[in-house]
Formats: C-alpha cells, sequence, structure tokens
C-alpha cells in the first residue's frame, strides 16, 4: 500500500477526503459545465505553454497526461532541465555518489553532460 492511500486508512483524512468526493460528484450531477471544462483562449494558451516546475528541472507532460510518479522524473522522457539547474543537479550527482549508488550517479553524470553540450 503506497503512502498515498495509506493515508485513508486514517479516519480524519478518509472523512474529509468523502466529504470532498461527495462535492465534486453533486457538481458533475448538476450537469452544467465545470470551470475547468470551459476552455477559453486563456486557458488554451495555458496548456499550450504547460510546464510544471521541479526541484531540478520541468516536467513538460500535456495536462492531460497525468503522472503519479513525480520523484523518478529525470527518467522520463518529458523531463527537461537547463544549466539553472546545475547545482541541484550536481548536489544530487555528488550524493548518489557518497551513497555508493552508481546508477543515480549516472543518471545525473547524463544530464549534467547534457547541459554542458547544450552550453557550448
Amino acid at each position: 500500500m503506497t503512502l498515498r492511500y495509506a493515508k485513508i486508512a486514517n479516519r480524519t483524512v478518509a472523512d474529509e477526503y468523502f466529504a470532498v468526493t461527495e462535492k465534486v460528484e453533486s457538481l458533475y450531477q448538476q450537469g452544467k459545465p465545470l470551470p475547468a471544462d470551459i476552455i477559453g483562449p486563456r486557458m488554451a494558451r495555458l496548456r499550450r505553454e504547460h510546464h510544471r516546475l521541479l526541484g531540478n528541472g520541468y516536467c513538460t507532460r500535456p495536462p492531460e497526461l497525468d503522472c503519479a510518479f513525480e520523484a523518478i522524473c529525470e527518467t522520463c522522457t518529458f523531463f527537461q532541465t537547463s544549466i539553472e539547474f546545475r547545482p541541484t543537479l550536481q548536489a544530487q550527482h555528488d550524493h548518489a555518489a557518497e551513497h555508493d549508488q552508481t546508477h543515480r550517479a549516472d543518471l545525473f553524470t547524463r544530464l549534467l553532460n547534457g547541459l554542458d553540450q547544450q552550453a557550448s
């Protein structure tokens, strides 16, 4: 069981979760369009330019393709990073190397090398 579902086992959290779920379901049953369903020019622009800021880069995954695995972004094809994240990537590389996590260290080495190639 993941931490996400384990939280629902807590009675207070479960009560809040199901109360919100009921409210959302009642909105859908009213038959009116929800604000998220109304796509105007500004919302269309936001969707085209969407990216999620991560600690060491950006997620360029379209909003329609939500992702529950945001802790392993570096291996995702939608992950992008830039030179501004070099200190964070270097710190992650150093941490992995210090803890003999060669697979992670190699991953961050590839990302750092990619930044060097972008800069030149």
